[in-house]
């Protein structure tokens, strides 16, 4: 049972997050995970047309789901994967199957920018000689971080030590982690920007957009009325939830963008089918995005909780994950705990200043915001 957290205002149980960002529902239909058995490169046709093929990644989520549709003269595909060795022998061995003897790739539709999504889409546009197609923000925020001239995670260290992240964790996390080129092959200089007011015909249905923010700036999920079929890509994940976290030069509340975004899925039918870009396929869309609400909202209360100092966000991350982090989750958990930081900053719960050192710190704002 869903349990409903509140943080006490002046005697009376709020919410950190308001009406107009969740209108709560009883009744919802359970969620349903589909039963078909995935395996990594063994394409799984899960509808008419649509098949699902599961890549390797190098990470403690250790898959993407990439999607295959039919056309009548070859496939359309749905993100690509990471561009690894182990990804391109498992597409070398699907392009020798009987799968790709029914024609070739013609185009490739990439979710968002990525690494497991958009990785490969230089290497297969190249070898198909196909375009890729990609919402312009997607593909904005794709070129600024290939360009060599950038050292985009060398740029987060000024936000770390804004956020009390100590010098030696953080010359640990320059050291080891992996640079957008390297998990990312160049892209043509021809990619089609998608038209987002459109619909897109793919596999022979047509679909209309559905722009997803928080997670990525403008991500791409793709909606079939007439199956109620949705290529959900990240926005909205079974048992796991999306990053959503602040990044230098990005959205700086972007939980604020992902709770607004959440309102187009609210309302698709039960019964829609959701292909995932993680784990299976499932169905209850709804009662899945009342999860991930609930979930933020135990995370900001915990914040709020754990909030009876002037605090920087390094040292939330205790109460925010209720564990101590690997090394390697360290800059993904503290972009998530500035993202919640952030919010409630917004929306007037908290407060933050700056001392002389550059350092910021977060506290319980003396005016408590009103719903």
């Amino acid at each position: 049972m869903q349990r409903d957290l509140t943080v006490s205002v002046e005697g009376a149980a709020v919410s950190p997050i308001r009406p107009s960002l969740w209108t709560r529902r009883a009744g919802l239909a359970p969620l349903a995970y589909d039963e078909a058995v995935v395996e990594v490169g063994a394409p799984v046709e899960l509808a008419e047309g649509i098949f699902l093929l599961r890549l390797p990644l190098p990470f403690a989520l250790n898959h993407i789901n990439v999607y295959l549709l039919r056309e009548s003269d070859g496939w359309t595909l749905v993100d690509t994967g990471i561009d690894t060795a182990a990804s391109r022998d498992v597409w070398n061995a699907v392009f020798g199957s009987s799968l790709f003897a029914q024609g070739p790739l013609r185009r490739i539709v990439v979710t968002h920018h990525h690494p497991d999504h958009i990785g490969l889409a230089g290497w297969l546009a190249e070898r198909f000689g196909v375009p890729i197609l990609m919402t312009p923000g997607e593909l904005h925020v794709a070129g600024r971080y290939a360009d060599p001239a950038r050292d985009v995670v060398a740029e987060r260290t000024p936000v770390w030590r804004e956020h009390g992240l100590p010098q030696s964790v953080a010359a640990a996390l320059l050291q080891h982690m992996p640079r957008y080129g390297t998990q990312v092959g160049r892209l043509p200089d021809n990619v089609v920007r998608i038209d987002v007011s459109q619909p897109l015909v793919l596999g022979g249905r047509t679909w209309t957009p559905i722009i997803g923010r928080g997670h990525a700036p403008e991500h791409l999920s793709l909606w079939c009325a007439e199956e109620g079929l949705l290529l959900g890509g990240d926005q909205v994940l079974p048992k796991i939830t999306p990053n959503i976290a602040v990044w230098p030069g990005g959205d700086q509340n972007p939980l604020l963008s992902y709770l607004e975004s959440l309102r187009q899925f609210e309302d698709l039918p039960a019964q829609a089918l959701l292909l995932p870009s993680h784990r299976q396929p499932f169905r209850g869309i709804a009662r899945r995005v009342e999860e991930i609400r609930a979930h933020h909202e135990e995370r900001l209360i915990a914040v709020l909780q754990a909030c009876d100092r002037p605090m920087t966000g390094y040292e939330f991350l205790p109460a925010l994950f209720g564990r101590e982090l690997r090394n390697e989750e360290i800059g993904f958990g503290l972009g998530e705990a500035i993202a919640h930081l952030n919010f409630l900053e917004g929306e007037g719960w908290l407060v933050s200043s700056v001392d002389a050192q550059g350092c910021r710190r977060f506290a319980r704002s003396p005016v408590h915001p009103s719903h």
